[in-house]
């Protein structure tokens, strides 16, 4: 009867922290949208003050990106190189946001997660480090949160029933007492 309760008690508990983690998916990915925009919003400021402080300095008129930084290159190959690494970022982090952005609302934390896999040069696991640092877990109601929710669920269930099945080899003689 203690078996029982046990594994009971182990179904339930697994079952619904999974399907509470898993509601935090479309959040945490709503709060990383919002951070990406911020940060590329933020570089693109910046790039465009150092642009505007170069201009007051050499005769660069061409508003491209590619283009100002091939002309600074002539004055300043130092700072070029370095603007060159923040229009490289910004485009990244835009692009990353407008990707998790185009992607259908369920689809959106899967499409942010790859995008994080995929992050070779580093660009935004700082955004990450620092989202999940300040994150403040959060229930939501919305049709995707529930759905990661009722997978989180199953999942959960599956997971425990794994583990008491596997106690359940290792301890056969509990098993047998049963009976």
């Amino acid at each position: 009867m203690l078996g029982w309760w046990i594994a009971q008690s182990l179904n339930l508990i697994f079952a619904l922290l999974l399907a509470v983690l898993a509601m935090q998916a479309p959040v945490v990915t709503h709060e990383y949208l919002s951070t990406l925009s911020q940060v590329a919003d933020a570089a693109k400021q910046d790039i465009e003050q150092r642009k505007a402080s170069a201009r007051q300095f050499y005769p660069i008129q061409t508003d491209d990106d590619d283009q100002f930084v091939a002309a600074l290159r002539t004055y300043e190959p130092s700072n070029a190189e370095t603007l060159a690494l923040s229009i490289e970022k910004e485009r990244a982090l835009r692009a990353a946001f407008d990707g998790i952005s185009a992607s259908r609302p369920l689809l959106q934390p899967i499409t942010a997660a790859i995008d994080a896999v995929r992050d070779d040069k580093g660009l935004k696991a700082t955004i990450w480090r620092g989202l999940l640092a300040s994150y403040e877990p959060q229930i939501s109601f919305s049709v995707a949160a529930l759905i990661y929710g009722l997978g989180g669920l199953l999942v959960g269930t599956f997971l425990a029933q794994l583990l008491i099945s596997v106690f359940s080899v290792l301890l056969p003689g509990r098993r047998a007492q049963r009976g």
